[in-house]
């Protein structure tokens, strides 16, 4: 007979297995990123026409059919907010990451700039920041990192909200 801490511990290790053939992978361990270029599925409403012309003015310059995949990136915002200030988290886990710029590529009016943010980092530098962001309209925003000298971008998409007023009974 088996005692309870060795069927304990025959469990862990079954259970291990499992997770491991199933493709988790534990805490700590290192994924290979997914190479290949970012699919740019805009949504309806969505320009590259300024996103681009700003990409053009980067040293080297860039498109948005030229990023890279940017799975290790993270941009972190709510999915849906009142219109005013959003908080946004902009993280990049990428080795030598020397700038981060945040842009929106949804239809801005002739002369609204694209470009929400830009940090341009020291090599010794965490490719970390918050920002806070004053947004009116539902914004497609696209997260790019330059890292070793190749540029990698995030497309994600912003909600925003007309706040209400639910009046009171009386």
């Amino acid at each position: 007979m088996f005692s309870v801490s060795q069927i304990a511990a025959l469990l862990i290790r079954y259970s291990l297995l499992l997770a491991l053939s199933c493709g988790y992978v534990l805490a700590g361990a290192q994924v290979p990123p997914v190479q290949g270029k970012v699919e740019l599925t805009l949504p309806a409403g969505a320009s590259a026409k300024k996103a681009n012309e700003f990409l053009a003015t980067l040293k080297p310059a860039t498109t948005l059919q030229a990023l890279e995949n940017g799975n290790d990136l993270l941009l972190e915002f709510p999915s849906i907010a009142a219109a005013g200030p959003v908080k946004f988290k902009v993280v990049s886990t990428m080795p030598r990451t020397d700038g981060l710029w945040l842009l929106s590529l949804s239809q801005q009016p002739e002369s609204g700039a694209s470009l929400f943010a830009a940090l341009t980092l020291e090599p010794s530098a965490l490719p970390e920041a918050t920002l806070l962001l004053t947004l009116r309209n539902t914004q497609t925003i696209l997260l790019v990192a330059r890292a070793g000298g190749k540029y990698y971008g995030l497309l994600r998409e912003i909600k925003i909200g007309q706040p209400t007023t639910i009046p009171m009974p009386q």
